[in-house]
């Protein structure tokens, strides 16, 4: 959080409810990991979210299955 007040960031990347509820008491907008695979996609940067979102699925991270719905819907896919 220090790094993103340093040099200006928009929005400070994190997923972890902790992280994002003490960004929020000190008003720092968020956006985490499937929030950046949306914004690549809308940018043209990335073909889709699914295949990338399989990948973060077989790793140690948990995502809630209705979130992961919720996310392919705003992809479109």
């Amino acid at each position: 959080m220090l790094l993103y007040k340093e040099i200006a960031a928009d929005y400070l990347l994190v997923d972890d409810k902790r992280g994002r509820k003490v960004a929020k008491i000190n008003q720092i907008k968020t956006i985490g990991s499937l929030g950046v695979l949306l914004q690549a996609k809308r940018a043209g940067l990335i073909p889709a979210v699914a295949p990338l979102l399989k990948l973060i699925i077989r790793s140690p991270v948990f995502l809630n299955k209705e979130l992961l719905k919720t996310v392919l819907a705003l992809a479109g896919e």
